[in-house]
């Protein structure tokens, strides 16, 4: 006799990166589907605001293998990672893309390799990050995405340009009139609602996919991004731009003072050079995010 789908027991997904964006939009769609849902935060306070969301919550820094336990993976069937050093230029925190984006995610991996019995490790990486093997945030996202691949585990690596979130950290900026554009701003991308993301993420778990590239519905230059920004705040005004010889002046001194801002600067210096557009599988437009957000 078959046994009703209700009485199966709920598989359990441990979500790493929870309290960001795409681990919120993440959260978002496996309570909506029969997922027992377990994630992870770095202080009792963060445990505190996630728990109306999951079924529970791991006081843990994955960057720090001394606060893992087996106890994190106990009875865990599918890991998804968000888990990465955010790009917002806000975000103080002096550790490296290397510490959180490797490091962190090979922590957990590692407690799976020796405890866990997981059934897929779903992760979050970087579109075309291997055409970048010299930027730092792209190289972590590959150097995980590789010791993955390599670990026994079945895997798919979810592999997004740019979410809408990012934008968002542009609006305060917008706001001053102190957006600007490095270069002639003309190379071309399509970000995509963190949400799509999530979705793909969740789908991957029981699908058999190694890698999903996917980006948004439409293409824009980088300076059309910035005047997106600049009209959603009702700044109309020309962006100015910023040559690249006088920004590439100032990154070794940054580099010195500080090296975490200067991976994030070296990071926007890159894109801004690059095309990098993913197949178009998202549905939801910029536009009407940067609307919804003002």
């Amino acid at each position: 006799m078959t046994t009703p789908l209700s009485l199966l027991p709920m598989e359990t997904v441990l979500v790493l990166g929870s309290t960001g964006s795409l681990g919120s939009s993440v959260l978002e769609v496996l309570r909506q589907q029969s997922y027992r849902i377990r994630a992870t935060a770095r202080t009792p306070l963060k445990a505190e605001q996630l728990t109306p969301w999951v079924d529970e919550v791991m006081v843990c820094d994955p960057t720090e293998p001394g606060t893992l336990t087996p106890a994190l993976l106990e009875g865990v069937d599918y890991i998804i990672s968000a888990l990465g050093k955010s790009l917002s230029l806000s975000d103080d925190s002096r550790a490296s893309f290397h510490e959180v984006n490797y490091q962190g995610n090979l922590n957990v991996l590692k407690l799976a390799q020796a405890y866990g019995q997981v059934k897929k490790f779903v992760y979050v990486a970087a579109f075309s990050g291997e055409n970048h093997p010299n930027v730092a945030y792209f190289k972590a996202h590959e150097d995980f995405t590789k010791a993955l691949r390599k670990s026994g585990i079945p895997n798919s690596i979810i592999k997004p340009p740019v979410l809408f979130s990012a934008f968002l950290n542009l609006l305060p900026l917008a706001r001053k009139g102190r957006l600007a554009s490095f270069g002639p701003g003309d190379a071309i991308t399509n970000p995509i609602h963190e949400h799509e993301v999530a979705e793909a993420c969740v789908q991957a778990l029981t699908l058999p996919v190694s890698t999903i590239e996917l980006g948004g519905p439409v293409a824009y230059s980088r300076l059309q991004l910035a005047e997106l920004v600049g009209k959603a705040v009702g700044k109309n005004k020309p962006v100015p731009r910023v040559p690249y010889w006088l920004v590439r002046t100032f990154l070794p001194m940054v580099r010195l003072l500080n090296q975490s801002l200067y991976e994030k600067a070296a990071f926007f210096v890159e894109v801004a050079q690059t095309d990098c557009v993913a197949p178009a599988k998202g549905h939801l437009r910029l536009e009407d995010y940067l609307a919804e957000h003002v």
